[in-house]
């Protein structure tokens, strides 16, 4: 029988553990596996890269490891058979349905979406560069994820996550901003607080006709979004409204940080955008290589529900496991040469679940992980279609504020034929 192993002990305390972390977040983390595959980072905080133990809490989250159910601000804490867990993940079950159709081209399909960024490539090859990659992508993932919550367009659900954003994030990164520590009576968590109250107000606007419709704007035929579908099934507006909170922040950042990466490592690698326009499943493989070096949401975190062992570990209740997919994902005996670009090493691998997670895994993975593998494939066909090259500098600078950013991203474009009609 193995013997049952204790969480290696940092030797920090909580300010000096804050100290450390914040002068360098991504060092730091990536520095913990040659201390210990599970080690106590401070207190009740716990850090780990052993792929059985992170497994475990893949597959048993919502049971053995939770999740709070919202973790823009107040967070509430469910186990499996409380009816808020219930209710939530009956919600996220629902709402996946609405993401399918997208995905498939269903009666939920969004044409808008690939018209609006053919429209944006084809911007950013006729100025001759991107300035703004960042911004601009932001942008174009908020108004598709508007159209997947509402159904179509929608000015104040646009208006109002825009003002979430930078207030959320603000509070999020506040101090040692892993999961789940937030500063509660802080001036900024208040108007984080309020922007967030104007918005979840908005959306319980809309769901009150939906709701009171019958046969309502959802009826199954994804003309009313996300919510229309959840108002039709009769769930809980507030239910409705912070699940589709959570759609409209993560629909918005985690793409276009990831799209960001895309043309960030294409400018490096010209030699992977030849290979796209020649090769069809080139594509694929660049977007999964990407999502492992530079997973946006590069932090995941869940809390211990009771004392137990644990894949061999000896963890406590109120413990907080941080999971690091950027720090896992550059595992060398998963990934030979893992700081490396190399897509072609796709085509035979085939990572576990707690090898490679870009979109989590297990009961909360992102119920958009296929729709937005589709939209990056996308973006990486876009930009090369036509002979256009991508040039640029590879950022030198990482943003760990919230989500994995490339900082000061600028892209140029060269080699445009001359005379060039889009095709369609």
């Amino acid at each position: 029988m193995n013997a049952v192993r204790t969480p290696t002990d940092a030797g920090y305390s909580w300010r000096s553990f804050t100290r450390v972390y914040n002068a360098d977040r991504i060092g730091f983390l990536a520095s913990l596996p040659a201390t210990g595959p599970v080690v106590r980072m401070a207190a009740n905080l716990v850090f780990v890269s052993d792929p059985a133990l992170i497994e475990a809490v893949f597959r048993a989250t919502n049971t053995d490891f939770r999740m709070p159910l919202n973790r823009r601000l107040e967070t509430v804490d469910a186990g499996r058979g409380d009816a808020a867990l219930e209710a939530w993940m009956d919600a996220r079950r629902r709402a996946s349905t609405s993401v399918r159709r997208t995905v498939t081209g269903g009666g939920g399909d969004d044409p808008t979406g690939p018209a609006e960024l053919r429209e944006l490539v084809e911007g950013w090859k006729t100025a001759g560069e991107a300035a703004g990659v960042v911004e601009d992508l932001t942008r174009l993932n908020l108004r598709a994820s508007v159209r997947l919550v509402a159904g179509r367009p929608d000015a104040g659900l646009a208006e109002g996550t825009r003002a979430l954003l930078p207030s959320l994030i603000a509070v999020v990164d506040n101090g040692t901003r892993l999961p789940g520590l937030l500063a509660l009576l802080s001036r900024r968590h208040r108007r984080a607080r309020r922007d967030d109250d104007a918005l979840v107000d908005r959306l319980r606007a809309m769901i009150a006709p939906a709701s009171g419709s019958g046969s309502g704007s959802g009826s199954g035929s994804g003309s009313g979004g996300i919510i229309g579908d959840l108002a039709d099934a009769g769930l809980d507006p507030d239910t409705i409204a912070n699940l589709a909170v959570a759609v409209l922040l993560a629909g918005t950042l985690v793409p276009a940080a990831a799209g960001s990466w895309l043309l960030a490592l294409l400018t490096a690698h010209p030699d992977w955008q030849d290979r796209v326009r020649t090769d069809p499943g080139a594509g694929s493989r660049v977007v999964n290589e990407a999502l492992r070096l530079y997973p946006p949401t590069w932090l995941i975190s869940r809390t211990v529900a009771r004392d137990g062992v644990y894949a061999g570990w000896k963890l406590r209740a109120g413990d907080e496991l941080v999971i690091s997919p950027y720090v896992s994902h550059r595992d060398p005996d998963v990934f030979p040469d893992p700081e490396e670009f190399r897509p072609e090493r796709w085509v035979d691998q085939q990572p576990g679940i707690a090898e490679y997670f870009p979109f989590g895994a297990g009961a909360r993975r992102c119920m958009a992980a296929e729709l937005a593998l589709q939209r990056l494939e996308q973006l990486v066909h876009e930009v090369t279609r036509s002979g256009a090259r991508l040039t640029g500098e590879f950022p030198s600078s990482i943003s760990t504020t919230s989500t994995l950013f490339p900082v000061l991203l600028r892209v140029g474009f060269a080699g445009r034929p001359s005379g060039h009609v889009s095709s369609t």
